[in-house]
């Protein structure tokens, strides 16, 4: 009996290291198989998004503003949709607005109802982006405003795959 018992040992120790050794060819297998590519949304399949982005200054009602901003300071979309930026100046400052590395841009905006620019492109990038007014400070023309260097805000592009 103690020997059909240790025959029975060996068939199962048998067993298990071959069914290791399958479970690691399959796994060495599935990491060697190259990922399918991400497949870009075609037009078709394209969401538009639209957005609003205010320029705007914080401070007293009815008094100066002590800095400036854009509201929201952050934008996310994903790669291949279609995006239309609604950019309105309410400052009393003429700004612009650009996405650096997207090549987009508003023209200058003087403050306004009539201070706003519709922007339109693809977002096929993925990644961050600064987005931030490209006119320099000059007081003497009301161009942007003393906290230039501040008035920062984002653009995430988020790959297809993300969620």
């Amino acid at each position: 009996m103690d020997e059909s018992r240790s025959v029975l040992r060996v068939l199962l120790a048998g067993l298990a290291l071959a069914t290791a050794l399958v479970a690691a060819a399959l796994s060495l297998l599935a990491l060697a198989t190259p990922a399918a590519p991400a497949r870009r949304p075609a037009a078709e399949d394209r969401a538009t998004i639209d957005l609003s982005l205010l320029i705007t200054g914080r401070g007293a009602i009815g008094g100066p503003a002590q800095s400036h901003l854009y509201d929201p300071q952050l934008l996310v979309v994903r790669n291949g949709d279609a995006v239309r930026l609604h950019v309105t100046n309410g400052s009393h400052f003429r700004h612009a607005i650009e996405i650096v590395g997207y090549g987009v841009r508003t023209r200058p905006l003087t403050g306004g109802p009539q201070a706003a620019e519709t922007l339109a492109f693809v977002a096929r990038k993925g990644g961050i982006f600064e987005y931030r007014c490209y006119l320099p400070y000059d007081p003497a023309t009301a161009t942007c405003s003393p906290d230039h260097d501040r008035m920062v805000g984002h653009l995430v592009v988020l790959d297809p795959g993300v969620r």
